[in-house]
């Protein structure tokens, strides 16, 4: 205060940090415990007031709900997809050996000895295709950080986007075991006829 008020030092002598209330900034990491967490500050001794954006935040969590359903949604139909994508791939191929695949069955091949080498494969396409796809979605969320970042409204409700970088660790975890996941998947189904012998 004293800071803000400089031209009236004089006037400011006399003021001591005990004439001021404490303040307290909040930031939330769920928006759907902004009402929870504002009932527990208002029991608080010497509580007086919260100003808070509640109208807001009940919008942007809506909005994030919806969102998560729509991803979700669009996941779920797109790792179908990379699993048929997959077994074609690697049918194509079992196709191209299946001469050699029954050989190696009538002189006592286990079917895990024949399969591994199309699952190698499989786990190969799905970590090449999760590596491409995340290089995408990172610059692609970067530029989308960059425009939602210079809006006024964002500006004006102080938001702070993430940086991919602090979400690249956690994406990359779930791309690999994704990308590992539907190569298996992928490669089982498309040998299961071949190993029927």
């Amino acid at each position: 205060m004293k800071k803000s008020l400089e031209e009236y030092t004089s006037a400011m002598e006399a003021v001591e940090p005990d004439f001021l209330s404490d303040s307290y900034i909040v930031t939330l990491t769920d928006l759907d415990l902004n009402e929870s967490v504002q009932e527990q500050i208002s029991r608080l001794p010497h509580f007086k007031r919260i100003t808070s954006s509640n109208q807001t935040i009940h919008s942007l969590s809506v909005i994030g709900k919806w969102i998560r359903i729509v991803t979700g949604t669009i996941l779920i139909i797109l790792i179908l997809i990379s699993i048929f994508i997959i077994a074609n791939t690697i049918k194509l191929s079992v196709h191209a050996r299946r001469k050699e695949i029954s050989i190696m069955k009538y002189v006592g091949a286990t079917n895990s000895f024949i399969r591994t080498p199309f699952m190698i494969e499989g786990i190969l396409i799905g970590v090449m295709s999760s590596a491409i796809s995340l290089g995408i979605i990172g610059a692609l969320y970067n530029w989308c950080a960059i425009k939602i970042a210079q809006s006024e409204t964002i500006q004006m409700i102080g938001i702070n986007m993430l940086q991919f970088k602090d979400l690249f660790t956690n994406i990359l975890i779930v791309y690999i075991i994704l990308g590992v996941g539907i190569g298996i998947i992928g490669s089982r189904v498309s040998m299961k006829k071949y190993l029927d012998v």
